[in-house]
């Protein structure tokens, strides 16, 4: 009985220590993210342009073109042939937080759509191109909440899971290349 209790302890603090890895604390501003090394997971090569695509020169267009796009009907791991799209829009940054990822992420409102862009942590692009680099460090650096902007950014379908700010086929622009208030 004793051992039965002392592996169910172990396994409880092990498992307490693996989510503190994968979800920090509250109210750690994502510092602990960012300083741990711990980056996203989920199609975090694609989001990160670590794959290297090639890319389609920028395009401008609407939230409303983008938020009506299909969804696919599962996720690759891989890029899918719309990721390969760069899209300027012009939209209100309502929403300018950091997760746990060490993302900004913000919401992009333009009349009634929304959707998100995200800016990665520097620490967590190192495969990408130094120009994808550079881009999005210098877009970072210039994020903020404002009426308007001008954001240039991926496209990128993601999974819906409730986060604040989602399209309904779940697209964001991530990363983003280019931040602008007006």
């Amino acid at each position: 009985m004793i051992r039965v209790l002392t592996a169910v302890a172990l396994a409880a603090t092990f498992a307490a220590a693996a989510a503190l890895a994968i979800f920090p604390p509250a109210g750690s501003g994502g510092a602990f993210a960012a300083g741990s090394g711990l980056c996203g997971v989920e199609r975090w090569p694609v989001k990160t342009l670590q794959d290297r695509p090639t890319l389609l020169p920028p395009a401008s267009t609407t939230i409303h073109f983008l938020v009506t796009r299909p969804a696919p009907p599962t996720l690759p791991v891989s890029r899918l042939p719309f990721e390969r799209h760069v899209y300027t829009v012009t939209a209100a940054v309502t929403l300018v937080r950091q997760e746990q990822d060490g993302d900004l992420h913000l919401v992009l409102r333009a009349g009634a759509d929304h959707m998100i862009a995200e800016s990665p942590s520097p620490s967590c692009d190192s495969r990408a191109t130094p120009l994808r680099r550079e881009q999005m460090s210098t877009a970072r650096s210039d994020v903020r909440l404002c009426a308007r902007a001008r954001i240039t950014g991926v496209a990128f379908f993601d999974f819906d899971h409730g986060q604040t700010g989602v399209a309904p086929n779940a697209i964001e622009l991530h990363p983003i290349l280019g931040f602008r208030c007006s």
